[in-house]
């Protein structure tokens, strides 16, 4: 039996050129919130997702897309827009829920990820909607593609920002810290990085696997316009990105977020697969206002 998906109630609401104030911030959480009750329902399907990272990056897509900064038909060769790098593609779960709800995917297509014929596949790859590079399957690629990617904008002269997702575990990567310091160089204040500093990766907690020292010192070392938000207040999370845009210098965004984000039995675990029945029963338990 089919699990029913709510008919979204933000279909035809998104177009672009929203502010959190035509929005409201209520209404994101509760988008966020409907977004996760349908991860859940990908992951009774597909044990291959990624979960808990899926849901700890959530609410900072919500923030992007929520407010028009991104949009989920942008391929359009418009110099003038934003890109989306999400150097850590396995999340990308996270943005097939968010464009169920705006009407860019069929739901059932949900149930079909990661499956052989499938456009929702478990990294983003050439054909994949909405991201605009595929190759995040080795971690710390996507990074140096965002920075070469803003180098290039600033070329031509292009006002489009360039937002890079990435999580404290890529960081591990030595090319991560070799492309920030060609983005602090040449002064990329095109390039917005925000890191889902969910302090687990994928062989467990980030510090227990390799330290990380103070990430948002790093990035303050080489130049970066610094800030660090609560990654799962999406108001707070849109002012920082309101700040970043005014920036002079490449900024990162330190979102301090939690694995498995709003879901019990999954919320600040390192837990990576979950059977079917029993993510259909955190799915119901997911209630939103």
């Amino acid at each position: 039996m089919k699990t029913k998906f709510l008919r979204s109630p933000y279909l035809g609401l998104y177009g672009g050129g929203f502010g959190v104030r035509e929005i409201g911030v209520d209404s994101l959480d509760e988008l966020s919130c409907e977004a996760r009750r349908r991860l859940m329902i990908m992951a009774a399907y597909d044990p291959g997702i990624h979960i808990g990272s899926s849901l700890s990056v959530l609410d900072i897509l919500t923030a992007l897309y929520g407010t028009g900064r991104l949009k989920f038909n942008a391929h359009n060769g418009v110099s003038t827009r934003n890109y989306l790098i999400l150097s850590k593609g396995h999340a990308v779960h996270a943005i097939y829920a968010l464009a169920s709800l705006f009407g860019y995917l069929n739901q059932d297509e949900l149930r079909e990820t990661g499956s052989l014929g499938s456009r929702l596949q478990n990294h983003p790859e050439d054909d994949t909607p909405f991201t605009d590079v595929s190759n995040s399957g080795s971690l710390g690629l996507g990074i140096g593609m965002a920075v070469g990617l803003a180098l290039g904008l600033k070329l031509k002269g292009h006002a489009g920002k360039v937002f890079l997702i990435t999580g404290d575990g890529e960081l591990d990567e030595g090319i991560s810290w070799e492309s920030m310091a060609v983005a602090a160089s040449y002064k990329l204040n095109n390039l917005i990085v925000i890191v889902d500093h969910n302090k687990a990766q994928l062989d467990g907690f980030s510090e227990e696997v390799l330290r990380k020292g103070d990430i948002a010192g790093r990035f303050r070392s080489l130049g970066f316009f610094v800030q660090v938000v609560d990654g799962h207040n999406i108001g707070e999370l849109v002012k920082a990105i309101e700040a970043a845009e005014r920036s002079e210098a490449p900024s990162a965004i330190i979102a301090e977020t939690v694995r498995g984000r709003g879901v019990e039995g999954l919320e600040g675990s390192t837990r990576q697969r979950v059977p079917r029945d029993e993510a259909l029963e955190m799915a119901k338990r997911v209630t939103c206002r």
